[in-house]
């Protein structure tokens, strides 16, 4: 029997968000590997710089929330990515092994040079990103 993809929601939406965009990416994620959507349990905050207001992934299990934080929020999310939007699609869109972009490919050699040279910043626990990254893997 396959496996059901959890609901994705949007949640709030602020003024410059990228929130909707963000939400697609998690729903075809989703819908591909949906027993790795299911599993993943974690409060995930990626923080674009250029002005766009951080957005909050909340992994529930059959619920998936997407929504526009303002700075600062209150909680602390279990996993923080920070840099541009555009280093963020670039992690997103780099073929992965074993859950981390791979260094043989290009692209993946090109994503790791952005989290090495600082330029992507990772806060939090390294596994839940390679669980994050196989979730939402284009």
């Amino acid at each position: 029997m396959a496996v059901q993809a959890p609901t994705i929601e949007l949640g709030r939406i602020m003024q410059g968000g990228v929130a909707p965009a963000i939400m697609a990416i998690v729903d075809r994620g989703a819908r591909k590997r949906p027993e790795l959507a299911r599993d993943l349990r974690a409060e995930i905050e990626l923080n674009m710089e250029g002005g766009y207001p951080p957005v909050r992934i909340l992994f529930g299990g059959d619920l998936v929330l997407v929504e526009d934080v303002e700075d600062g929020s209150a909680s602390e999310p279990d996993l923080r990515v920070s840099g541009t939007l555009a280093d963020l699609v670039s992690l997103m869109v780099a073929p992965l092994v074993g859950g981390l972009p791979n260094p043989i490919n290009r692209r993946g050699r090109a994503a790791l040079g952005m989290v090495a040279q600082g330029r992507v910043k990772v806060e939090g626990r390294l596994g839940l990103l390679r669980r994050f990254l196989g979730v939402i893997q284009v």
